[in-house]
């Protein structure tokens, strides 16, 4: 049995449909799962309840973990039910050293986990390029994008191949132990990614590189308070990694999507 947590989120759920497109054994946990296939086992909870996440870790055998406030316990109670090998979807800004409190989440989850002793492998993602799906409400109303930071060199990762690299970790063996960068195949700064749209769209696109100040204004839109400040962090940090790294391809076989591919695939969403 394999455990997906965060199985709503993007990473997570293509995780779980790609283990049971694969004809594995799953379980989702996700305080909104949805709906899965009859066979596959769904929790609805919160991790942070204790009797959920034994709930959840009996009887599994390998699980990806998401980061959540309240499941520090997580990595423990794992090793005790006898979880054989732990994913857990860590940041980039770890590496980097950015000093947020999403960020210092991840740091001390990937403290908790090496201090139980499970076998783990730790992934570290750079910038998503669903994050540019932020940005599909004003394409679409106004033809327009206002960011932060439009100059700042990014490396953004399509979620899928994240997915992929921790598909790839719970399903076959030499990963135990690894610590895996992830990046996209391209330096992208936000304005060259609006173009990319502007162009798959085939429709001018405005871009206005806004000040931080107005980007924390825009945000709250769509994104709680809390969360605002860590972002704009990790993107002003993330900007200081910008190199490209080719851990997609080294663990998967396959290249890692390029912007403009993802863009293609989710073009409806600016239309």
């Amino acid at each position: 049995m394999i455990l997906i947590t965060g199985a709503s989120g993007n990473v997570g759920q293509e995780i779980a449909q790609q283990l049971h497109g694969q004809g594995h054994k799953i379980r989702v946990v996700s305080r909104n799962p949805g709906e899965w296939p009859a066979d596959v086992e769904v929790i609805a909870g919160d991790l942070a309840d204790p009797a959920m996440m034994h709930k959840a870790l009996l009887g599994v055998r390998k699980a990806f973990l998401m980061a959540v406030p309240g499941g520090e316990s997580f990595p423990a109670v794992a090793k005790t039910l006898g979880v054989e090998h732990l994913v857990f979807l860590s940041s980039s800004a770890v590496e980097i050293g950015a000093d947020n409190p999403i960020t210092r989440m991840h740091s001390r989850t990937e403290e908790l986990i090496v201090q139980s002793g499970i076998p783990f492998t730790f992934l570290r993602p750079g910038p998503f390029m669903s994050n540019a799906l932020h940005w599909a409400e004003t394409i679409r109303s106004e033809r327009r994008v206002r960011a932060p930071y439009g100059d700042a060199g990014l490396v953004p990762i399509d979620p899928r191949d994240i997915a992929a690299v921790a598909v790839a970790s719970l399903v076959s063996s030499g990963h135990e132990g690894r610590i895996y960068t992830l990046t996209g195949p391209e330096i992208m700064t936000p304005a060259d990614q609006v173009r990319t749209i502007a162009e798959v769209l085939n429709q001018p696109i405005e871009f206005d590189n806004i000040a931080e100040s107005v980007a924390r204004e825009e945000m709250k839109r769509y994104m709680p308070e809390e969360k605002v400040d860590a972002v704009l962090r990790i993107r002003q940090a993330a900007s200081k990694q910008q190199d490209v790294r080719p851990t997609i391809e080294e663990v998967t076989g396959q290249a890692a999507r390029t912007f403009r591919q993802f863009v293609e695939d989710h073009i409806d969403a600016y239309r």
